[in-house]
């Protein structure tokens, strides 16, 4: 697991090399080259270590520890204007068990959103009025997943997946439902709100 995680980062950083790696986490090369061959795993410090070299999120990782004591979180729609139409009653401020999320992200309460999925696109996974939790933090598709994007018109969930051994970086744009095209694009291109970790189901 280890040596896939990391090999993925290289690919998808691929201005980022194995010896700029080593200086960042403090070891030798031939230490990565063992974690790449699955001769080593990587140990706590330097996998935060990793993270902040690929520029993925670790702020707010000592706040999250402490909250994984509390058993609930207390989390805010993404926009302001989500729940103004919402027939079911629900208030704007929603108490989640922290059960949900813990397995899920490092992120603190602040940095989950609650989105209501406005459109068909990616149908059957996520239908239109659906609720889901957004990683704010998370805003790099490294692994692949479903992502909260904007496209300067409006907030959707997309399958995004960095296209490896591509400079600059650019990003595969998918949906579920037949129609939809799949795009490549930039990252200068159009905006990542952050991953979708969560759907939540209606009684």
């Amino acid at each position: 697991m280890d040596s896939q995680w990391l090999k993925m980062q290289l690919s998808c950083n691929p201005e980022k090399s194995k010896a700029e790696l080593a200086k960042a986490v403090g070891l030798q090369a031939s230490g990565i080259s063992k974690i790449l061959a699955g001769g080593r795993q990587i140990k706590a410090n330097e996998y935060i270590a990793m993270r902040r070299f690929f520029g993925l999120p670790v702020d707010g990782e000592h706040a999250a520890r402490a909250m994984r004591s509390s058993s609930s979180y207390t989390l805010l729609p993404l926009e302001t204007d989500i729940m103004q139409d919402n027939q079911s009653g629900l208030d704007a401020e929603w108490v989640i068990p922290a059960s949900i999320l813990n397995a899920r992200t490092q992120a603190p309460s602040d940095k989950i959103k609650i989105f209501q999925v406005r459109e068909n696109a990616m149908e059957p996974d996520f239908k239109q009025g659906e609720y889901v939790l957004v990683d704010l933090s998370d805003k790099k598709p490294s692994p692949p997943g479903v992502f909260l994007v904007s496209d300067g018109f409006g907030n959707m969930l997309r399958d995004c997946a960095f296209v490896p051994k591509v400079s600059p970086p650019a990003v595969r744009i998918s949906a579920k439902k037949e129609g939809f095209l799949t795009q490549t694009l930039k990252l200068d291109d159009f905006l990542i709100t952050g991953r979708v970790i969560a759907k939540l189901l209606m009684l």
